[in-house]
């Protein structure tokens, strides 16, 4: 990449007066932002430049003419001046006499204007700049926007952001307000794209090492050099001398408050968006290692950046946002002599700059890069045919993604532990974070590992092979999975791709991440499965589940991880039915099902469940023997919960070779009985059914806890009448669930639900809900150090929730959530009234 080349500070210039050096300060800037808009536009295609240069324009002016209008949407960038692009678009779309009357509206560049600047930040004219990159823009305002004024707004962002997809760029636009950035005051919950309160000043960091200013007013920090004196004081200074009038800059502060409770929830940030893109999070969170390895003099790249800028001498740097993490992290991981992670960083940092890049210039400065690594022909020729890689070398980048993300997280831990540090991230921000990151890495019983969308687009096979290995062999038993047919010729040394203990397992896992298709020929090497058996399976599962879940909405991760999706597989595994004689449908009609064959092992031999929850992760469970049918219905009905709605699909599928439609309506009514009971669709006291099953008398019994007694323990106690019965319905499993309820008295009730959905009571608390809050996080983090299976962190951190009483009704929401906000502003102004 070109380097910007500075002149030093001229000798007509004298350095001590802020006003000259304020003047030279902007000229720098100048510089810088021109430079970086000249590598931003150079070689991109006529769309993006379109789309680059009109978006000033189109929040500018709201006319009729001009794409995205809302009629009274908030309109005007203070200081706006066209461009000569922008001027011959406006003469062309509106014509020399409407231009003219636009022109001269000077209502447009009054004080009026709803906004103080635009500026694009982020990788935009970086090294990692690629054909791929969207644009991330702040559009900031002082302005307070009623309540009109902000949907109207909304809108016309929506609709720029339409536009520029028309043209193949995407556009993410972020308005904030300085002033409420400077007091924290977040209007916006976690999202994709919203960090919330997860990072403040790594975020402000971020900004002004990359923003570049696309209309509007200055960045005042940029050109503010401290000069022994704290930023703060020095602007009031400047303000009272008359040297500085502070309604031409934008503001967003200093980084004097800096504190180390940061750090915890930018690290959760970082991992969350690791699952959307890996290769730039690993970059990003080794900063923040890097960062917390220097505190408290946290050496930010934006406060080097700016101390060249704002040198007097003269300057030759790339000022490169990316690259000066890489040379950050790079002395970071040399220095502890993790060379392992450093060479993962460089792939990474590859991969992010390489993939859509058609620049030359910066195609020349990676090369240049590989070359200073010492890289191999080899090794370049892999990375650059990332997208033709097959599953195991895809599977195995994915594990070292996830264990790179995880050791920063787990060196992010111990420095919070080191310092005893209270994390400043809001609480129901954490929980939103943590049960993303649960989905997304948490290691569960029968959970399928999915493979990250991002890493490859195809990952289809034309063969695919299950061999089962049984008990006594040298090789461990179980089911192997290959990506080719079983007698074709192939590396031993990578013989398989997956081992699973059982065949459900490795279809599902082959199945969701999209190696089986339905052109793929499956093939079977085992003495018990039957090959038709299993492609009629494969085929079921593939029309039962869609490939590619739902996007995951913030309202079902504030709900328990239930059930969306069910498929129940009967006797695909082992069929007892092969040995039944024949059975006439006379008696059929005259015996229970099960009552039909003496043989101890009855006739349901298997059930094998595969199910999506509202997670949206994927779960198996596979039961064998006597007790499969009362061990599956046993999950099921601890996976449905109470008043929650019930699945959006319920598929049963029988495989045996005799009493196969029998089979199939029996479990089905079962099933469908569980849930029915468990989601309030139907209750009904003490009505047992007795069946006989492998030998022995079963009652299957719904008592007046909605729960099979006979087949499943409810480990929740709902007799004492005490607790709010609503609870139940936010119970998970795995998680630690904190519920506030408040008294009148000023007081708060505290409900607990353990991992295992048992409860505890504690009433009449006092003090305030925060530092408990704070205490129980801090608490549970030290617990984890000593713990094996936590090596790596673990993301089933205590859960916060505030229980609302509103019209007779009980609502419970994520504490400090939005909706926790705006029922305490009613409340607070209804006490005022």
């Amino acid at each position: 990449m070109r380097e910007l080349t500075l002149e030093p500070l001229p000798p007509n210039v004298d350095y001590s007066q802020f006003s000259q050096r304020l003047e030279w300060a902007k000229k720098r800037i100048d510089a810088l932002e021109n430079h970086r808009i000249y590598n931003i536009l150079k070689n991109s295609d006529e769309s993006f430049k379109q789309v680059f240069c009109l978006l000033p324009l189109l929040l500018q002016y709201n006319h009729p003419l001009l794409p995205a209008y809302v009629e009274n949407s908030p309109k005007g960038i203070s200081h706006f001046t066209l461009t000569t692009i922008q001027q011959e678009y406006l003469l062309r779309i509106l014509g020399s006499a409407e231009f003219s009357k636009v022109i001269s509206d000077h209502s447009f560049f009054s004080s009026s204007a709803a906004f103080d600047g635009l500026y694009v930040m982020g990788s935009i004219g970086s090294i990692t700049q690629t054909c791929f990159s969207d644009l991330d823009l702040w559009l900031c305002h002082s302005k307070t926007f009623s309540a009109q004024e902000q949907f109207l707004l909304q809108c016309k962002l929506d609709l720029i952001k339409q536009w520029a997809a028309t043209l193949g760029v995407e556009v993410n636009f972020f308005l904030m307000n300085p002033q409420q950035f400077k007091s924290k005051t977040y209007h916006n919950d976690i999202g994709d794209e919203h960090n919330g309160s997860a990072q403040h000043f790594f975020l402000l960091d971020e900004f002004y090492r990359s923003a570049i200013r696309l209309a509007g007013k200055r960045i005042l920090w940029l050109h503010i050099e401290k000069q022994g004196l704290n930023y703060q004081t020095l602007v009031e200074q400047a303000v009272e001398n008359g040297e500085l009038n502070a309604k031409d800059w934008i503001d967003f502060g200093d980084f004097s408050a800096l504190s180390i409770g940061e750090f915890f929830g930018a690290s959760l940030w970082q991992l969350y968006k690791g699952i959307r893109s890996p290769y730039k999070s690993v970059i990003k969170i080794l900063l923040l290692e890097s960062y917390a390895q220097t505190y408290p003099e946290t050496d930010l790249i934006s406060k080097r950046f700016k101390k060249l800028l704002l040198s007097p001498t003269g300057i030759c740097y790339h000022f490169d946002p990316y690259q000066a993490m890489l040379e950050q992290v790079t002395i970071y991981l040399s220095r502890q002599n993790a060379f392992g992670r450093l060479s993962f960083l460089r792939h990474c940092f590859y991969i992010k700059a390489n993939e859509g890049q058609t620049d030359p210039c910066r195609q020349k400065a990676l090369k240049q890069l590989v070359n200073e690594w010492h890289w191999s022909d080899k090794e370049v020729h892999i990375l650059n045919n990332r997208r033709h890689w097959k599953v195991k070398q895809v599977a195995a980048q994915q594990k070292k993604i996830v264990e790179q993300l995880l050791l920063s997280y787990r060196n992010l831990l111990q420095f919070a532990r080191k310092f005893q540090i209270d994390p400043n991230i809001m609480p129901q921000d954490a929980d939103f974070l943590m049960r993303q990151l649960y989905s997304a890495f948490e290691h569960a019983q029968g959970k399928v590992e999915l493979i990250n969308e991002k890493a490859i687009s195809n990952l289809s096979e034309e063969n695919i092979t299950f061999i089962n290995v049984g008990e006594g062999s040298s090789v461990k038993a179980g089911w192997y999975m290959l990506n080719h047919a079983p007698f074709a010729e192939y590396d031993s040394t990578k013989r398989y791709v997956l081992y699973q203990p059982n065949l459900i397992m490795s279809v599902a896992w082959a199945y969701f991440n999209g190696l089986i298709t339905s052109t793929s020929k499956i093939h079977l090497v085992n003495q018990g499965v039957e090959l038709p058996k299993l492609c009629r399976f494969i085929n079921d599962l593939r029309l039962s589940f869609p490939l590619k879940a739902p996007k995951l909405c913030r309202h079902a991760l504030d709900h328990p991880n239930e059930i969306r999706n069910l498929v129940v597989a009967i006797n695909l595994t082992r069929d007892p039915t092969k040995h039944i004689n024949t059975v006439t449908h006379a008696d059929i009609e005259q015996l229970d099902l099960f009552n039909l064959s003496s043989s101890k092992e009855g006739v349901i031999g298997s059930i094998s469940i595969i199910y999506r929850n509202m997670w949206n992760e994927i779960i198996t469970r596979h039961f064998e023997n006597t007790n499969a049918l009362l061990k599956a219905l046993k999950l099921i009905s601890n996976k449905i919960y109470l008043s929650s709605a019930p699945p959006q699909s319920v598929k049963v599928f029988s495989y045996s070779e005799r009493l196969n439609d029998e089979l199939q309506q029996f479990v089905f009514n079962l099933v469908n009985r569980c849930i029915t009971v468990k989601t309030g669709t139907i209750f009904q006291r003490y009505q047992p059914a007795v069946v006989r099953m492998a030998g022995k008398e079963w009652q299957l019994v719904f008592n007046q806890q909605q729960t099979l007694t006979e087949i499943i323990e409810d480990p929740i106690d709902k007799t004492n009448n005490i607790i709010p019965q609503e609870i139940y319905t936010f119970a998970s499993e795995g998680f630690l669930q904190f519920f506030f309820e408040d008294n009148d008295n000023a007081t708060f009730n505290v409900y607990v639900l353990d991992k295992d959905n048992k409860v505890e009571c504690y009433y009449y608390c006092q003090g305030k809900k925060e530092d408990k809050i704070k205490t129980v996080s801090r608490l549970y983090a030290e617990g984890l150090k000593n713990k094996e299976q936590n090596a790596f962190g673990s993301f089933n951190f205590p859960q916060f929730y505030q229980l609302l009483h509103q019209d007779r009704q009980l609502f419970i929401v994520p504490f400090q959530s939005k909706q926790h906000r705006d029922f305490l502003k009613v409340q607070t102004n209804t006490r005022a009234c």
